[in-house]
Order: structure tokens, then C-alpha cells, then sequence
């Protein structure tokens, strides 16, 4: 993988904000003195092909966000509604949940797609 400066910045971004969610305009918001508009937009569908960060739509906003994937094909995230803190759920009762859902209602779940709203703990 080639990685250009500007693709590093961005990479960086992400892995220190891991437990956040950004849109494109916020990064480019936030990135404005480095990057222009379509250097981040560019910069975004590279990474996501790479499987670097993931895009996911928020219906309630009506926008694509990004964030960084730490091997999220493989875990529910929790986002609470009041600060956008993701929490990457990995525990034996979320897998006990997918058995459950596989074995006896036949469904297999998309756990890259799968987020579960509410409120963390701070902010609860």
C-alpha cells in the first residue's frame, strides 16, 4: 500500500479517535490547512477500499460517516445518542446473541453494519 502524507494525516485522524465517527465535511473541516475538499473525499474512498475505515450511513443525520476499523467485521458498536462515542463490543453474551439469532431464527447478522444506539455510561 502506497501512503502518501496527506493519507497518513488522515490514518492518523482515525486511529486516535478510534472510538469516534467522522463525516466527510467535518474531516475536511477539520483538515482544511492540510488537504482540500477533494483530496479528503479522494483520500476517504481509498481508505475505505483498503479496508482501513469504514463507512456506515446515520439515517438520522442523512450522511455517510467514517471510522477507523479495528477488525469491525467481527463485533457489535454501541453509539450513544448524546456524544457519538462508539464502543466496540466484544464479549461472550454478544456472541451468545448471534448463536442464538443463527441456530434458532436461521438469520445470520452483519455484524460490519451493525450499530446499536443509546447511551453510554457517562452520559446516562
Amino acid at each position: 500500500m502506497y501512503t502518501t502524507t496527506k493519507k497518513k494525516l488522515l490514518i492518523d485522524v482515525f486511529k486516535n479517535n478510534k472510538d469516534k465517527q467522522f463525516t466527510a465535511v467535518a474531516l475536511t473541516s477539520t483538515l482544511s490547512d492540510e488537504m482540500n475538499k477533494a483530496t479528503v473525499y479522494r483520500q476517504l474512498q481509498s481508505l475505505e477500499k483498503e479496508n482501513i475505515i469504514r463507512k456506515t450511513f446515520n439515517n438520522e443525520l442523512d450522511v455517510y460517516e467514517y471510522q477507523y476499523s479495528d477488525n469491525c467485521d467481527n463485533h457489535f458498536h454501541l453509539k450513544c445518542n448524546k456524544c457519538g462515542k462508539i464502543v466496540h463490543l466484544e464479549c461472550k453474551e454478544a456472541s451468545g446473541f448471534l448463536s442464538h439469532i443463527l441456530i434458532d431464527h436461521g438469520f445470520k447478522i452483519d455484524q460490519s453494519s451493525s450499530t446499536i444506539y443509546g447511551l453510554c455510561r457517562g452520559c446516562k
